[in-house]
């Protein structure tokens, strides 16, 4: 009885410190619970991983070994072509495997296309068989770009770091070091691949290659014609016993000059390569759609009135012998719409020759080479916008003078 008084005086007394302890027995026992649930279900994940673990082992070897048995079938001379971008990019992939696996893509995708078009939007199957053999052909295209891409990059990291590198090893060579020495010291992490090639030039040394062999082998798993002219000076000078450390810090002011007009040519630059992208992706797409829309007026206005034949006279062509025709129901990919030429088709051809020329003009412009992996990858970027954005501002002018031509 004297215990119940005084637990009632206390809460009288300082009620809000038993309401916090009471909250904290509360947070401690959800804690517990959630901490608990949670190493339970990690428990059971980890359970059902390490279970499941063998079997995708399994199908791992298993895919693997067909996609190799899928890139056996390949001619020699794309695996062996194939084999050396792969060296050139950097990546250690085995081709075969590599063929094997955008073969299999390249059949899964175009069949997906297939069933998509023919079965859901109701496409005819030659228009079907025509769009899945375009992206049977784009999934091929699409990892040579990536590859190209690759391989710029990699080429780009190299000639960035390449007259640090060669400044590095003239000052290295003039404190006393041999070629060599003076080459591993330069193999620094911050040059990125460049480093890693120096490495391996080290290292196939101590296996008994000599120096020149090294050094030429480098300049073949790299694509740049600034390092293959820099080792070629660089063995020369080893042969005739010159100055090389001068000769190599030559280089490095050569390649840091060269360097720089090539970013002072893209700076100046700037202002042409915008307006030719607006005018690709912006421009034409706007004046296209304003002119199937135009071709979708003048169709429906045809289709309204009647002239009778004897108001054309001579050689002039009767207005109803219009040779394009346009709707809203036609789609862009069909070549007939209300019998005649779709004229959506021919915007998108128009846009696509636009894009590849326009595209190939800004290449030169940034890079000064046409097959560059910039120019090529700019194609399809340019291509695809400047779809999409005629695809929308069409559908917008069509609102547009729809909402006009009602009202009136």
């Amino acid at each position: 009885m004297l215990e119940v008084r005084d637990l009632k005086y206390k809460m009288e007394k300082n009620p809000f410190k038993l309401v916090f302890k009471f909250i904290i027995i509360v947070v401690n026992i959800i804690h517990t619970v959630i901490f608990t649930s949670i190493e339970a279900i990690g428990n059971v994940i980890i359970r059902i991983v390490l279970s499941v673990k063998p079997i995708i082992i399994l199908l791992t070897r298993f895919f693997r070994n067909l996609f190799h048995k899928f890139g056996t079938f390949f001619p020699q001379n794309i695996k062996k072509g194939l084999e050396r971008r792969l060296v050139l990019s950097g990546l250690t992939q085995n081709p075969e495997e590599t063929l094997g696996i955008v073969f299999i893509y390249s059949l899964t995708i175009p069949t997906v296309v297939f069933v998509i078009l023919t079965f859901i939007f109701k496409y005819s199957i030659e228009l079907s068989a025509l769009i899945s053999t375009g992206s049977l052909i784009g999934v091929w295209i699409l990892f040579h770009v990536i590859l190209l891409i690759i391989i710029d990059r990699r080429t780009q990291g190299v000639e960035n770091v390449l007259p640090d590198v060669l400044s590095m090893i003239s000052q290295n060579m003039r404190a006393g070091m041999t070629p060599y020495n003076a080459l591993w010291a330069a193999s620094r992490p911050e040059f990125g691949p460049l480093a890693m090639e120096l490495q391996n030039v080290a290292r196939d040394t101590l296996t008994g290659v000599s120096f020149e062999d090294a050094l030429i082998s480098m300049t073949h798993r790299i694509k740049s014609s600034r390092l293959k002219r820099a080792v070629g000076l660089m063995i020369q000078g080893m042969r005739s016993g010159g100055e090389l450390p001068a000769v190599l810090q030559e280089i490095a002011d050569d390649i840091r000059t060269e360097l720089t007009l090539i970013r002072r040519m893209k700076t100046e630059t700037t202002m042409q390569v915008m307006f030719i992208a607006f005018a690709l992706i912006i421009g034409a797409p706007l004046l296209f759609g304003a002119s199937n829309q135009f071709v979708v007026v003048f169709s429906k206005t045809l289709m309204e009135i009647n002239i009778p034949d004897t108001a054309m006279t001579g050689s002039i062509m009767r207005i109803h012998e219009f040779p394009v025709a346009s709707s809203p129901h036609c789609g862009y990919l069909e070549l007939n719409c209300e019998g005649k030429f779709n004229f959506k088709t021919y915007c998108l051809f128009c846009l696509i020759i636009s894009a590849f020329f326009g595209s190939i003009i800004i290449g030169f412009m940034r890079t000064g080479r046409i097959t560059s992996a910039y120019t090529v990858s700019l194609i399809l970027i340019i291509m695809f916008l400047s779809i999409i954005v005629f695809i929308v501002l069409n559908s917008g002018l069509n609102i547009i003078f729809s909402s006009m031509i009602s009202g009136m």
